[in-house]
């Protein structure tokens, strides 16, 4: 396992991770159970391959106490098993997401942040934007 890349171990638990929640969305509960001990393997692979090294204080923002606070908040509830509540969980996360652009951090250290890909911060950003411009549209 020493030769997969962290990043490539994440990717596929947030694959899996998406998997069992449509599952669970679409109404399957056997079948996000049965996936459930399959996330929670990968998210101990993911872990155990965690860098050992320190990483270095922030600075700005991100070195603020309040935003320590809340993206330690955050993450451990990223860590909790997946109930059906994940879509509460998931819209609370993608709100932080809009808030942190909104503070002007990028689109790479957000996704640092959440342990996404920059990609997938773009596809919550760009999901808040049209939803912004569908309601402006709607007042009107």
């Amino acid at each position: 396992m020493t030769n997969i890349p962290r990043v490539s171990l994440e990717d596929s638990l947030y694959v899996l991770q998406l998997a069992r929640e449509t599952a669970l969305a679409q109404n399957r509960q056997a079948q996000a159970q049965r996936m459930q001990p399959v996330v929670d393997e990968m998210r101990t692979l993911v872990t155990s391959t965690a860098p050992s090294t320190s990483t270095p204080p922030s600075t700005g923002m991100m070195g603020q106490a309040d935003f320590k606070t809340l993206l330690n908040v955050s993450q451990a509830r990223l860590n909790q098993p997946t109930t059906a509540d994940s879509t509460t969980a998931t819209l609370e996360r993608n709100r932080l997401i809009g808030a942190m652009a909104e503070a002007q951090m990028s689109e790479l250290e957000i996704a640092r942040q959440f342990s996404m890909t920059r990609e997938e911060v773009q596809l919550v950003l760009n999901v808040q934007q049209k939803n912004k411009s569908f309601a402006g549209e709607k007042i009107r």
